[in-house]
């Protein structure tokens, strides 16, 4: 609701800035009315005096482009300059990430290896603690944990010796690394510092070469200014001074009125883009204003459910603290019952391992008199037999 109460203020500043827009637009034409009249003046002013001045004024304009050019071609070079120091502090940059990710990479795999041993080890205490009440077991487990831990350990030492050589070949190669590039950026520096030089030199040659041309120029130019104002009366000198007097007041309200003018060039636009934010704003604004509602409806709904999960979940852990409890009197009481009674089921078994041996023993004798009696019977009857015949 805050969002669309500050709807209505942003329309009004808008329309108080449009206002103010169309303001500055006509004072930026009455301005260029009066500069354009004002040109006219100074280019009849200057149709008058074209042949006195403009040899003039045309050398300290020469002396002007030169000076910014030579400016202009320093700042590039201390762009370039610049932009190689970058590339050399990014080379730099990327190989101190790859050499990070590699033993991050490293750290990582070590750690695994430490978990995986840290866990069949647990696993092994585990084993041994169940198998502790069998005396028989152990007695036969014995040589095999021993075989076990010897490997184990000869793992572990193989592991470290790989990991140290592994250390000392990845330290080797970040030395080599590092100083290959450092040469190559040494190498760089020195090839950019003599073009630099190159470039002064030859920039220097060019100033001195066209300050020299300039100079013969205007002493040609102010020689014949002289000899024309030796022939020009002294009425005609007068003239001529003021016209220049006026000329130069004329140049001085031209440049401060420019001067406003591109001040009010840059507030405009300036304006225009604060204007056009403004106007985006406000649609957003409206086309949220609905969904802000409906957002408002599901929070509540979204909040009612999970105070009823919570309870739910309340109700659950409440169980599940119950139920351990109950587990854990039974474990124990189990393990009290397994105890006491634990020598007597030893007795009772050895007892049932003695009668079972015993009533093997009664019915392989069994068998052998029965085999024994079968063979007399069969000569029986085969002594019968023959008889008969």
């Amino acid at each position: 609701m805050e969002k669309l109460k500050k709807g209505p203020k942003k329309k009004k500043i808008s329309a108080k800035k449009k206002e103010e827009r169309i303001g500055y637009m006509k004072e930026l034409k009455k301005i260029n009315k009066d500069i354009n009249s004002e040109q006219k003046i100074v280019d009849e002013i200057n149709s008058k005096i074209n042949n006195i001045d403009a040899n003039i004024f045309l050398g300290y304009h020469d002396i002007k482009i030169l000076k910014l050019e030579l400016k202009n071609k320093e700042i590039e070079f201390e762009e370039n300059k610049s932009r190689q120091l970058l590339s050399s502090r990014k080379i730099e940059n990327t190989i101190n990430k790859y050499v990070l990710k590699c033993y991050e990479s490293f750290l990582k795999t070590l750690e695994e290896n430490e978990i995986q041993l840290h866990d069949k080890f647990k696993t092994f205490q585990v084993e041994e603690k169940r198998h502790l009440s069998d005396k028989e077991y152990n007695k036969l487990i014995t040589d095999s944990n021993v075989n076990h831990i010897n490997k184990m350990s000869s793992m572990v030492l193989s592991q470290n010796e790989i990991i140290n050589e592994l250390n000392k070949r990845f330290i080797k190669n970040l030395k080599i690394i590092r100083e290959n590039y450092s040469k190559k950026i040494d190498m760089e520096r020195e090839e950019n510092d003599k073009k630099r030089q190159k470039i002064i030199f030859d920039l220097q040659k060019e100033k001195n070469e066209n300050i020299k041309k300039i100079l013969t120029e205007y002493n040609e130019k102010i020689i014949n200014i002289q000899n024309y104002f030796k022939l020009i009366l002294d009425d005609q000198l007068e003239m001529i001074y003021q016209l220049e007097d006026e000329k130069l007041s004329k140049r001085k309200n031209y440049f401060s009125k420019k001067k406003n003018l591109e001040d009010l060039k840059r507030n405009i636009c300036s304006n225009k883009k604060i204007l056009h934010q403004l106007e985006k704003d406000i649609s957003s604004l409206q086309a949220n204003a609905v969904d802000y509602e409906q957002l408002k409806i599901n929070l509540k709904r979204i909040k009612e459910k999970r105070n009823r999960q919570q309870n739910v979940l309340t109700d659950l852990k409440l169980e599940t603290n119950v139920k351990k409890l109950l587990f854990e009197k039974i474990s124990k009481q189990y393990e009290e019952v397994y105890n006491q009674n634990r020598f007597k089921l030893y007795d009772r078994l050895q007892k049932i391992l003695l009668e079972n041996y015993f009533l093997e023993t009664k019915i392989k004798l069994q068998n052998e008199t029965l085999e024994i009696n079968t063979i007399e019977v069969c000569i029986k009857r085969k002594q019968g037999n023959s008889l008969i015949d």
